[in-house]
């Protein structure tokens, strides 16, 4: 799935560069096209946390680093003196599994995985217009529901080949981080930005490991490129 997105990806930032060759003699004007939409691609690199202390020991290295790519929509007003500020809605369409192998109670034999499902982030952007160039500062906030598995453990907690349990939950998102944006033309853009990727903590009690509650979150840095177009008034 995720190379049909990364193909996507490449096809619509291929056809920027070939469109933005047309618009060459036209003079970049952003704020004359207010909304815009596009595409995303990036990548995720961090570690899992929790409120048990031993996790790390209990699973080993947690493999949750992770491409990521989606499509976003957005409206932005360049003020009088340059300034510049705007707001998008970004729908994640895809993110890796993350996966673990226990090392203490079933050493290699129980895997735990963690699956995206969806998600919805609401982005603020505040930046300074250099003609062709938008940098700027963004904070996000949104939601992630994850699904959480574990592999060949059953409702005793004895091992159990094929046997699969799982529980999933919602996550509260944050980012924070600056970008740029760079204006082929009055219409296309391509941008880069870097920040913090914070997803808070949230329950995957499993029935094998019950009461509960089992708390997971996720800290990680955020690394996005954009293409996208302007259209609207």
């Amino acid at each position: 799935m995720f190379k049909s997105y990364l193909n996507l990806l490449c096809s619509f930032g291929f056809v920027c560069l070939l469109l933005s060759g047309s618009f060459a003699n036209a003079q970049t004007n952003p704020d004359s096209k207010k909304w815009y939409t596009g595409i995303f691609g990036g990548y995720v690199s961090g570690e899992l946390n929790s409120d048990d202390p031993t996790h790390k020991e209990t699973t080993g290295d947690y493999n949750d680093d992770s491409p990521m790519a989606g499509v976003f929509i957005g409206y932005q007003h360049q003020f009088d003196n340059d300034w510049v500020a705007g707001a998008e809605l970004i729908i994640p369409l895809y993110m890796e599994k993350g996966t673990a192998v226990d090392k203490v109670y079933f050493p290699d034999l129980v895997t735990y995985e963690a699956s995206y499902r969806y998600a919805l982030f609401l982005t603020g952007k505040f930046g300074y217009s250099l003609d062709k160039l938008l940098p700027y500062v963004f904070g996000t906030v949104g939601f992630a529901n994850v699904n959480g598995k574990t592999y060949n453990v059953d409702l005793d907690e004895n091992y159990s080949p094929g046997f699969e349990q799982s529980a999933a939950a919602t996550h509260l998102i944050w980012q924070i981080g600056g970008g740029v944006d760079y204006n082929f033309s009055e219409v296309l853009f391509a941008g880069a930005r870097v920040g913090a990727f914070i997803g808070t903590r949230a329950d995957h009690t499993m029935p094998w490991n019950e009461p509960g509650p089992n708390m997971f979150g996720y800290n990680a840095l955020l690394i996005q490129v954009n293409f996208g177009y302007r259209f609207g008034f």
